[in-house]
């Protein structure tokens, strides 16, 4: 198992496909772009990435302000308190989540495309974080270690997606977002 804070270099990895340009707010809607199912899969990837990244974020400043405090009284404090609040955290973090598979699998595809195999890779890697999430809700101390399988199910989206034909924006996109 890994553990949550090297876990953190590669959920920027992770936010792979999409959370690089997300600045201020993250728009989920294609508005500007229109209904691409590349881009509504990608929008939806980037509302998956950017919570799980928001939910190790807060969860890695939390240990951080923890280590970074000498009153051994504090620390006990600071660590009961992350302890109480992580089961609503990865409630809050699951369910956001699971909106965000709901949109990916809501995405019109043919049946067997590249594309299609992209998102039920990518899906199979949601999956794996729900199960984190509903780990940490029953047992909040587990939520120090990471499954290996969320790393391996999210080589095998990305091995899928860089496998698929986008067109030059959204291949712009996925790269920007791969090199991060």
């Amino acid at each position: 198992m890994g553990n949550l804070r090297n876990h953190r270099v590669l959920l920027s990895a992770v936010g792979a496909f999409v959370v690089a340009g997300a600045g201020s707010g993250i728009a989920w809607s294609q508005a500007e772009r229109g209904s691409e199912p590349a881009d509504v899969l990608l929008d939806a990837v980037e509302h998956s990435e950017s919570t799980m990244r928001d939910y190790i974020d807060e969860i890695a400043r939390r240990f951080d302000e923890i280590e970074a405090t000498s009153d051994a009284r504090r620390q006990e404090e600071l660590a009961t308190a992350l302890m109480k609040d992580v089961p609503a955290l990865a409630e809050d973090a699951r369910a956001e989540v699971l909106a965000a598979k709901g949109d990916a699998e809501a995405v019109s595809l043919p049946d067997g495309g590249e594309l299609d195999r992209a998102r039920d890779a990518y899906v199979a890697h949601i999956d794996a974080w729900i199960a984190e999430y509903d780990e940490a809700m029953v047992s909040p101390v587990g939520v120090v270690e990471i499954e290996p399988v969320v790393n391996r199910t999210f080589d095998e989206a990305v091995a899928a997606f860089d496998r698929t034909e986008l067109d030059a924006d959204q291949a712009e996109r996925a790269e920007r977002l791969l090199a991060d």
